[in-house]
């Protein structure tokens, strides 16, 4: 395709994949008051904030300004790598004074591709966090955290790290698992992911375990689709029903046409259901068209029993 047409056929893209919503109405959302309101985890995911410009800086800050205003009770914030676009000290001071504005006090993020640019992620260490894979535990809720590794577009996680994850959801199959990376995993189905430089590299390592053992959702980003599109999220039941959940974009892409937008996640205790929202920060709504529900492999318990030895 010549390069002039390039740009045309993007913006024709997301304006014809916007309309396949290809996401159930919500029905059942109203249909079982499933949500216990009194007590849930919910949870803002967001990716690939990653400023070109300062029209990009002001669509994260306005994300920040309109889940202050409009969408309280958020527990804690999942940002899945591209925090900059090129690693420089001034924009990731400017990322960490626009988070820190926001009412959530607790924020965990990767480092993606971009993030490592230039410095091999030596800023992100000193802005963030020194350890870059990690895991927490909320309730019975385990939250795996996996950054890239080396430079590049495809997101590459080194053996010693699939090791320890692998050892992590072996010996913690009581709870339920959730795992975050920059790029999907090959075979997720979301779109786009079978192409190498978006993907995980060797992702087979990973979905081989996920054919025996339980990980109830993998989180990514790098993709920077709408939400609007076929097969955003898949539910894989040969991979023991894995949720591949992708987060589109802060940034806004394509002129604007793809807008600035990220999910809310929320489990509520004593339910074993997920509902998973898409939140478009430009018009300040949640798209009810695209809310889903799934059945996690076990209840969510807020307060779970203390092991005993």
């Amino acid at each position: 395709m010549p390069k002039t047409l390039i740009p045309f056929a993007l913006i024709l893209f997301f304006f014809h994949s916007s309309c396949y919503l290809g996401y159930s109405s919500g029905d059942e959302l109203s249909q079982e008051n499933w949500i216990n309101a009194d007590n849930t985890l919910t949870i803002w995911a967001l990716a690939d904030i990653q400023p070109r410009n300062r029209g990009h800086e002001e669509a994260f800050e306005l994300a920040i300004t309109d889940i202050n205003d409009y969408v309280p009770n958020i527990d804690m914030a999942i940002v899945a790598g591209d925090i900059v676009n090129e690693t420089n000290e001034e924009t990731f001071d400017w990322y960490v004074q626009t988070r820190n504005s926001s009412y959530i006090e607790d924020w965990y993020e990767i480092i993606g591709n971009h993030d490592l640019k230039t410095d091999m992620g030596k800023l992100f260490r000193e802005k963030l966090r020194e350890d870059v894979n990690y895991s927490i535990v909320k309730g019975n809720i385990l939250f795996i955290f996996m950054s890239d590794s080396e430079r590049g577009k495809a997101t590459e996680i080194s053996d010693e790290t699939f090791e320890w994850w692998k050892d992590l959801v072996i010996n913690n199959q009581d709870k339920i698992i959730v795992v975050t990376t920059h790029a999907p995993l090959e075979d997720s189905g979301i779109p786009f992911s079978s192409f190498t430089d978006r993907q995980v590299i060797n992702s087979k390592r990973f979905t081989d375990v996920l054919r025996e053992y339980e990980v109830d959702l993998w989180l990514s980003g790098h993709l920077h689709l709408p939400h609007g599109i076929m097969h955003n999220i898949v539910e894989k039941d040969k991979y023991e029903g894995t949720i591949f959940v992708h987060i589109s974009s802060i940034r806004p892409e394509v002129l604007g046409l793809k807008e600035s937008e990220s999910r809310l996640i929320t489990f509520s205790c004593g339910s074993n259901k997920v509902l998973i929202q898409s939140r478009n920060h430009k018009e300040g709504r949640f798209a009810s068209n695209h809310d889903r529900v799934f059945k996690l492999s076990k209840k969510y318990l807020c307060n779970p029993e203390p092991f005993l030895n």
